[in-house]
């Protein structure tokens, strides 16, 4: 009788060690919203907001699946996506942001979106993937076959502008990614205020395109954002075909050591570890 005891209560403490040491390890300053996708977190078509205001609304019928962390949402290409919101006024705050989650791309010819909005009144912001069946460059002799492109668009004096940078890295393998993408201000040697975009992918960093100068002025969007589609001023398009998890946006650029804090968890996290109530754990302790 003792023994059993003492087995429940090595139990309920490695228990709650995992909840407590885990929900804390990830980043939250900074942090506006965080859909985990676990299946807790999902009502008929919608998805909690874990951190913000700003619960999702699922359209077409994608599938809650096993992720790196607990669960996730597997997206069919053809009519699944997640309206996000327009996020309050975090379009205002684009100088100076993160867009994080792990994907899981399935091979499919052609491009896909991960998450994007083309607002109505000079906004816009997303990633997207090119996925080509023959390889398209080779560095180094490694083929890279993906190419990953940023999109902005802003209001400047006499209008508006967009900017799309690209970068080739493999990352659409069917493989898990943890894909970190950022604006970052700076002051220039000008002593100009400038922000460039830089992409992490499984933690390596990658500059991304030229800088977005001081001028130009960012305003809250009036279209919501899209995750697993395009929103084309109200159109989904250019759907996504892969698995999504522990999507998170934050009004700041996250540091390296950050980048790499939220990508070990995915990496560390066994299926025993995935506990139901640690996402609970993570709202009341912080």
């Amino acid at each position: 009788m003792k023994n059993l005891i003492y087995i429940i209560i090595l139990v309920l403490t490695l228990t709650t060690f995992c909840q407590v040491g885990y929900a804390e390890s990830v980043v939250t300053d900074g942090l506006v919203s965080y859909w985990t996708f676990d299946r807790q977190d999902i009502a008929d078509n919608t998805v909690k907001d874990v951190w913000g205001k700003n619960d999702g609304t699922i359209f077409g019928d994608p599938k809650v699946v096993a992720g790196p962390v607990k669960d996730a949402l597997a997206f069919d290409g053809s009519n699944d996506y997640v309206n996000l919101t327009n996020l309050g006024d975090f379009g205002s705050q684009m100088r100076s942001a993160t867009f994080e989650a792990w994907i899981k791309p399935s091979f499919k010819k052609g491009d896909m979106t991960l998450f994007k909005v083309v607002d109505v009144d000079c906004m816009g912001w997303g990633l997207e993937f090119s996925v080509n069946i023959e390889p398209i460059t080779i560095v180094n002799n490694v083929v890279i076959a993906d190419i990953i492109y940023s999109y902005v668009q802003y209001g400047i004096a006499k209008g508006c502008r967009s900017t799309i940078s690209a970068k080739s890295v493999r990352v659409l393998d069917g493989k898990w990614h943890h894909i970190v993408y950022a604006h970052e201000p700076y002051v220039d040697a000008a002593g100009r205020e400038r922000s460039r975009k830089m992409i992490h992918i499984d933690s390596k960093r990658y500059p991304f395109g030229g800088p977005i100068v001081s001028e130009v002025v960012f305003l809250p969007f009036l279209e919501p954002v899209y995750l697993g589609a395009e929103n084309n001023r109200g159109s989904a398009e250019n759907f996504f075909h892969g698995i999504i998890d522990e999507v998170r946006i934050y009004n700041r650029p996250l540091t390296y050591n950050e980048v790499l804090q939220n990508f070990e968890i995915g990496l560390a996290v066994e299926p025993t570890q995935k506990l139901p109530t640690v996402w609970g754990a993570l709202k009341t302790r912080l």
